[in-house]
């Protein structure tokens, strides 16, 4: 299939139309022609890769990416960093534009690099002919494209892919398949900017791992870094592969990373930013529209990166967190680096949030949760609350909308917003965004 790219999709991928469908072509430019190599066909949609470059666009940039037109985690993985900006700026006018009000918004920051930024990945295990791979399915399919050498993960977390990869193949272990195979399935791993450690998650539906382990073994004598593996098995076809049941662990799978001065120790099944730059960045915006003050209430904490730092600014700090892990690591921190001022309760934000408001009686909310968002009805009962701050940090814009019109309903309106783009080459952004009790303000804040 011939097709124009036209623009993009909000996904990043290029977007042109022929044989009266619309056509998303990742890693197609607009204005670029293409012949698609078709992943997906749908009543409406063709989603593929590029097949053949036409007529390309002269602007495209220079990588050192291996799997161009083969990999899709990166839909923009050509353009220039001045395009995707645009790219993204745009995308940020469209979802104001249904938003009523006015408010402050801060030019996009863009923290690190185009490459090499990425701490933190999953792949999956799979087969090339004789070779062993790990990579990333192919948007829309079960295909898996090989992620060797990855431009965008940190050198040595590519390495560590890499080796892991080639030892599986030397091995000659097997790999998972959904005819009923066993065998190795996900890697998940860690590196540390701080201090350079490596941890990896090694997940099989092979039980016991054997396999697993062996590999684990012979991974730690090639990577003095890579303190530990932890091994897990999961059954079935499922990908959730951070429930997956812990077997065995080789070494000590936690690494320490530093965020705004504070360490925090964590495995690969942890929940932290993947671009711990950017992060930094992240959180010091965050706190910058907190402000200062008496008391802070902080819903989906984690392991406390965003929590210490806050302790530095407020006199008191309650943190909700539900990951029994996250928890455990949140309330070590506060013991190894002596906060006092903070105490953190393992309970759901969502059944949690209205009784520790009512007791605590905070000034300033501050909230980082999952990609989904907060549940709307997580704001039930806020008007009449001590609440006159709200901070939240929206790993999906779009559900800034949502969060915005429920809020407004509880007599807060937006007042501030920062984008952060934490995601090069991605059609991904963080915001954070900051709602103010109407008609009244708070000392020790931006204006």
């Amino acid at each position: 299939m011939r097709v124009r790219i036209e623009d993009r999709n909000h996904d990043g991928r290029g977007r042109g139309t022929a044989e009266g469908r619309t056509v998303l072509v990742s890693q197609a430019h607009p204005g670029e022609v293409v012949r698609v190599r078709t992943d997906r066909v749908t009543k409406g949609t063709v989603q593929g890769r590029v097949g053949t470059l036409l007529t390309p666009d002269p602007t495209r940039i220079a990588h050192t990416c291996q799997h161009e037109f083969h990999c899709t985690g990166c839909p923009m993985l050509a353009a220039t960093p001045e395009s995707e900006l645009a790219f993204k700026e745009a995308e940020l006018a469209r979802l104001l534009s249904g938003l009523a009000g006015t408010r402050e918004v801060a030019p996009m920051v863009r923290p690190s690099g185009l490459f090499g930024y990425r701490h933190t990945a999953k792949q999956v295990f799979g087969r090339r002919g004789p070779r062993t791979i790990l990579g990333s399915y192919v948007q829309a399919t079960h295909k898996i494209s090989d992620n060797a050498a990855c431009p965008v993960l940190a050198p040595r977390l590519a390495t560590l892919f890499d080796l892991l990869a080639w030892g599986a193949h030397e091995l000659r272990l097997a790999v998972h398949s959904e005819d009923g195979r066993l065998g190795l399935r996900h890697a998940v791993a860690r590196l540390s900017k701080a201090t350079g450690e490596l941890a990896l998650l090694l997940v099989s539906s092979e039980d016991p791992p054997l396999q697993a382990r062996a590999l684990a073994r012979r991974l730690r004598t090639r990577l003095p870094d890579l303190v530990g593996v932890e091994i897990g098995f999961q059954a079935g076809n499922t990908n959730t592969l951070l429930e997956a049941t812990t077997v065995f662990v080789e070494g000590t799978p936690l690494i320490e990373e530093e965020i705004l001065g504070f360490r925090h120790r964590l495995g690969p099944r942890s929940f932290f930013q993947v671009n711990p730059t950017a992060a930094e960045v992240l959180f010091q915006q965050a706190i910058a529209l907190a402000g200062e003050g008496k008391r802070v209430l902080e819903a989906y904490a984690g392991v406390g990166a965003l929590t210490f730092p806050l302790s530095r600014h407020f006199e008191q700090v309650v943190a909700i967190e539900s990951a029994e892990a996250s928890v455990e690591a949140h309330r070590a921190g506060l013991e190894r680096h002596g906060i006092t001022n903070v105490v953190c309760h393992g309970e759901r934000a969502e059944s949690a949030l209205a009784s520790r408001i009512a007791e605590f009686r905070p000034e300033v909310l501050v909230l980082d949760p999952p990609r989904s968002g907060a549940p709307t009805e997580i704001w039930s009962g806020l008007r009449d609350s001590s609440i006159q701050r709200i901070v939240y940090l929206a790993c999906d814009p779009k559900t800034l909308v949502s969060t915005s019109n429920a809020l407004s309903d509880q007599g807060f309106g937006l007042t501030h917003l920062v984008p952060v783009d934490q995601f090069p080459r991605t059609a991904h952004w963080e915001l954070i965004a900051r709602f103010d009790r109407k008609g009244e303000s708070l000392p020790g804040s931006p204006n």
